[in-house]
């Protein structure tokens, strides 16, 4: 087993852990850091928190947090759907526009215990296998991710004034 793999069933192990205790490992990990600390950080504001998953399927393979607690998106009122959705609007197109996918897919799998509301983002690059196979992809370490986040940065904040109605 590789050095990520081990670190990634230890965090399993943890999560497992919290839940357990009936507690929400993004909750948790959301007032304390503990979890995901290291995750490159693209965006950051009082309901979301955007970052590149720490073991991805691909490069770019992002993550959404709603970070008030949702077991999951029918729990949404109406008008943080319409928040959400914005987002990932304009973090689709940051992906397409900074790292050069052709198309990016949406998901959301809110499943297991104690579920916390949380949208993926998958790139697929020209080359790539079209459909659904790209959210199975075998997960692998996040390598060169300040990079990979910084592009997406640069590429979503010229996005701000374009994207906003």
């Amino acid at each position: 087993m590789n050095d990520w793999q081990q670190e990634r069933a230890r965090l399993a192990q943890r999560i497992a852990a919290l839940r357990a205790q009936g507690i929400c490992y993004s909750c948790h990990d959301l007032a304390t850091g503990e979890l995901f600390g290291a995750q490159p950080v693209i965006y950051e504001d009082d309901a979301f928190r955007v970052v590149l998953d720490c073991y991805p399927r691909m490069k770019g393979h992002t993550i959404i947090v709603y970070k008030p607690h949702r077991e999951d998106i029918s729990e949404l009122a109406e008008d943080e759907a319409a928040r959400l959705f914005a987002l990932c609007l304009r973090v689709i197109r940051a992906i397409k526009r900074g790292l050069g996918a052709e198309k990016v897919y949406l998901n959301t799998m809110c499943d297991g215990g104690i579920n916390h509301l949380h949208v993926q983002l998958f790139p697929r690059y020209p080359g790539d296998p079209i459909g659904s196979k790209r959210f199975v992809a075998e997960r692998g370490p996040l390598v060169d991710g300040a990079a990979t986040a910084a592009h997406i940065r640069a590429a979503f904040d010229t996005s701000q004034e374009q994207d906003t109605p």
